[in-house]
């Protein structure tokens, strides 16, 4: 019997494992890749997007001990621009107005995740199931019974773990949420996201540049190892066409689209696409999980954190 069972090991499951460390409580995870150590790349979200953490965000992974394990620092954001192509005017934020040495910080998902992992191969209260997939559950009246099916070489094993703690942290398409029967609001913004690696003629500053348009927003991001980490929104019907851009096409839409701000972009690599769609919990849900409507309890460092998360979904 676990105290506490996670299904999914990226970003969120990941985290939250070394988290329950220091409470010494029996954790197990649930997670469908084998894991870089087996040759393998890692959860799907360990990619080369880039990830701007704010500095609340550092700080955690600081405290986690997942920080220090990164290979490269993150780059620092110490001043945000915001504009609108046709629009006058911009947002123009700088750190040091604020008495910091930054916002926060750029990582690549894929330098986070082996750092995570890293973390992970010494947590000693921590089991993991791997590579496997959550197959059914039923809930009981102090646990939870998961079934859980091997994949890849183990295709075929199958295994039931029980749990007086669920956690769902299997990604947008959610097993877990599914198999609870929990419905979903989807909203499909027309958007397919091309995350790419940028070079430029002059070095990134620490700036990170946000810009929109009619075609859809635009990004920049100074990455730890002194390119820019690009996305560019396109509507999803032209998706497939910038799919096939060479790299020089793809350089030359992306400086039409956000001008030179950044200097003359000089080079394009690893394009990659993903569609942007956000699901949120069906009304029914939203209801009777929002914090707000549970009974008022005394404020911790955390609660202001989960009003917002969960609120924000109503």
């Amino acid at each position: 019997m676990y105290d506490v069972l996670i299904i999914g090991g990226g970003l969120v499951g990941s985290s939250l494992a070394c988290a329950l460390e220091p409470l010494g409580l029996r954790v197990g995870m649930v997670e469908a890749t084998p894991g870089t150590g087996h040759g393998a790349s890692g959860p799907p979200a360990f990619d080369e997007r880039n990830l701007a953490l704010a500095a609340a965000s550092l700080n955690a992974l600081d405290a986690l001990g997942v920080l220090s394990r990164l290979a490269t620092p993150p780059a620092p954001i110490r001043r945000i621009h915001v504009s609108r192509r046709g629009d006058l005017g911009a947002v123009r934020l700088d750190a040091r107005e604020f008495g910091r040495d930054a916002f926060g910080g750029v990582v690549v998902a894929r330098d986070l995740g082996a750092a995570l992992e890293a973390r992970l191969a010494g947590l000693a209260t921590l089991r993991r199931h791997r590579p496997a997939v959550l197959t059914g559950l039923e809930v009981g009246e102090d646990h939870v019974e998961v079934a859980v099916s091997g994949v890849g070489p183990d295709a075929g094993t199958e295994s039931r773990l029980h749990a007086r703690l669920l956690v769902a942290a299997d990604g947008t398409a959610s097993p877990v949420r599914s198999a609870m029967g929990i419905a979903t609001d989807d909203h499909d913004y027309g958007q397919t996201l091309f995350v790419c690696s940028l070079a430029a003629a002059r070095a990134p500053d620490g700036t990170a540049w946000e810009r929109f348009s009619d075609s859809g927003p635009i990004a920049l991001l100074p990455r730890p190892d002194g390119h820019y980490g690009a996305i560019i929104g396109v509507p999803t019907e032209d998706a497939d066409a910038v799919a096939e851009f060479p790299d020089a096409d793809y350089l030359a839409l992306f400086q039409q689209r956000f001008g030179g701000r950044a200097g003359r972009l000089i080079r394009a690599a690893g394009a990659a696409a993903t569609r942007s769609v956000v699901a949120l919990p069906g009304s029914s849900w939203r209801r009777a999980w929002c914090w707000s409507e549970m009974p008022p309890r005394p404020c911790t460092r955390s609660a202001p954190r989960a009003s917002t998360s969960v609120c924000a979904t109503r």
